[in-house]
């Protein structure tokens, strides 16, 4: 019987015949470092939990630079770190594509325009494009002004009671938002919304999207029954179909809005009406834009007071901005305008990004050979992992305190010299983030609510902060914030 090194040396020697028959695959291993793992299953094994991902990459981005070559199972998967790479992925046309991975998050959650394939990809991003439009976001501000009062209001009621974990408060109010300016004010009068069912369900769609990418044979519902996983999938799946399918037929039997009402939901309903999408597709694209939307606004927002809590002599700045701008206490409507005149803000807002990346890590897949600036080919099918995380965290880049939260990183003479790509939040290039600006202003005003009148705090040491790859950027602990109230 042979023993298990002689098994695993020769699946190693079929491994690599494979790839000599594949000669533009180990011509890339030739010239790309990184670790090759063992054979069929590359470095599946060390990224078994959401905990060790961006550990793991860490450490070969350590090891090897920041154009590293691994093997996720028997795919190759390239990890980037470096702006010029970056940008050079980002803006071929032949890296339009998502990576495999958001195969499971159309298993999860179907197909929208966050794992949308071109030429399709193209057509429908350019058909959503006017409903995040700079008329349409300015539209949305009284929306944000009226719910933040709201928001404030709760927040009054934690005044001096001690540590409090705002991130379930914030999905909250970001849903809230996000739902109403994507399908309309009167959808906040719907249970799911008013209640945290939505919330609960998107939670437990995301726990499946990621199990399913760590360990891709739960994307079986086969499998997924035999481990017990399948019954917490299917309710979230059927909580958000659910809830989406009743708003959609309550718009549908109300009828369509006037044709300059460019929200989400009407230039859905209109393409169904001229035979562009198909309900479940309406109903997919919904969910994933409203996901989206709602999950990185309210962790940017949280991390945002959180790390100013851990450094209250930058708080007391953005105070001191806000107190110009915005002299008297209490709820106050914030302008467009205002939000532009934020400097600071603008300041503490880019250097939360920047270590506390909404989405750690984008992937793309080659949909051609592309060549790179550094003169290396990257065969048609090969998986690129953008690590956005350890891109914004490069000392080569950001100094030797490149794990430090300074908001003057973001001084027009400190990021002069800096690549464009060094910084790239909602990415860049071809496929970037359709509701960046959106969210920017969302969330400066929020912030503008929340900063002025009242002053956040935390013993929780940035140090002790443990990050974890959840599609999202998520913290295996919430930082409590104590929160007393700004008199002047």
């Amino acid at each position: 019987m042979l023993s298990w090194q002689l098994w695993c040396t020769s699946l190693f020697v079929l491994w690599i015949c494979f790839l000599w028959t594949r000669r533009k695959l180990y011509s890339l291993m030739l010239k790309i470092p990184g670790p090759i793992g063992y054979p069929l299953i590359g470095i599946v094994h060390k990224i078994r939990h959401k905990e060790d991902v961006l550990p793991v990459l860490k450490h070969y981005l350590d090891k090897y630079g920041s154009f590293v070559l691994s093997w996720l199972g028997p795919m190759p998967f390239l990890i980037v770190a470096d702006p010029l790479l970056t940008q050079d992925v980002l803006n071929s046309p032949h890296c339009v594509n998502k990576g495999s991975f958001y195969k499971v998050v159309e298993e999860a959650a179907g197909l929208g325009l966050f794992s949308m394939k071109e030429p399709h990809w193209s057509a429908y991003r350019k058909l959503f494009n006017p409903a995040f439009s700079h008329k349409m976001i300015l539209s949305f501000i009284p929306i944000f002004n009226s719910e933040a009062a709201f928001l404030l209001k709760t927040v009054d009621k934690s005044v001096d009671c001690g540590g409090q974990n705002l991130k379930s408060l914030m999905e909250g109010f970001s849903l809230s938002i996000a739902s109403q300016t994507i399908m309309g004010g009167d959808v906040k009068y719907f249970e799911h919304i008013r209640s945290n069912n939505l919330i609960k369900a998107f939670h437990g769609i995301v726990k499946s999207i990621t199990d399913m990418g760590l360990s891709p044979w739960l994307i079986s519902e086969t499998m997924r029954k035999l481990l017990g996983k399948e019954e917490q999938f299917s309710k979230a799946k059927s909580q958000i179909s659910g809830f989406l399918v009743k708003f959609i037929d309550s718009k549908l039997t109300k009828g369509s809005k006037a044709p300059e009402d460019d929200i989400l939901i009407n230039l859905g309903i209109d393409m169904m009406n001229r035979g562009m999408l198909t309900k479940e597709d309406l109903q997919s694209q919904l969910g994933i834009i409203l996901f989206a939307a709602f999950e990185t606004s309210a962790n940017t927002v949280v991390y945002t007071l959180m790390l100013l809590a851990m450094f209250p002599e930058y708080q007391e700045k953005a105070f001191q901005e806000l107190l110009s701008l915005f002299p008297n206490p209490g709820d106050f409507d914030v302008t467009y305008a205002d939000t532009q005149n934020m400097g600071y803000m603008d300041l503490i807002l880019n250097e939360s990004m920047r270590l506390l990346a909404p989405v750690p890590i984008v992937a793309r897949q080659t949909m051609q050979d592309v060549r790179l600036s550094n003169g290396i080919v990257i065969p048609k099918g090969v998986q690129i992992g953008i690590d956005i995380f350890h891109l914004h965290r490069d000392k080569k880049i950001w100094g030797e305190n490149a794990e430090a939260f300074n908001p003057e990183n973001f001084l027009p003479h400190n990021m002069q010299d800096k690549h464009p790509y060094s910084f790239i939040p909602f990415t860049k290039g071809i496929r970037n983030c359709i509701g960046w600006r959106y969210a920017l202003v969302s969330i400066k005003l929020t912030l503008a609510k929340l900063l002025r009148n009242y002053k956040f705090s935390t013993n929780f040491k940035f140090e002790d902060l443990d990050f974890i790859e959840n599609l999202t950027l998520g913290l295996k602990t919430v930082p409590l914030l104590e929160i007393q109230r700004r008199d002047c």
